[in-house]
């Protein structure tokens, strides 16, 4: 069961998403940070492919509390 501290931790700190299109020739770069929970990388990953983005490159870093990813290539 979830502690009450986690619960805080997230309704203070929403997940951040910063998108652009700027930085490569060939990809989007989606900058994604959120308070870390168990499987909070799999829901990211599967928002992403019910999009139909292609993942070509993650970078993934976490300190057991928060966690940040991402280079995503739309296909169309």
């Amino acid at each position: 069961m979830e502690d009450e501290y986690d619960k805080l931790i997230r309704r203070m700190n929403p997940p951040r998403v910063t998108i652009d299109n700027n930085s490569s020739a060939d990809a989007t770069v989606i900058h994604v940070e959120s308070a870390n929970k168990p499987g909070i990388l799999l829901e990211v990953v599967q928002v992403l492919t019910d999009l139909n983005l292609v993942i070509t490159k993650a970078y993934i870093s976490s300190d057991g509390r928060w966690f940040m990813d991402g280079k995503i290539y739309d296909p169309s």
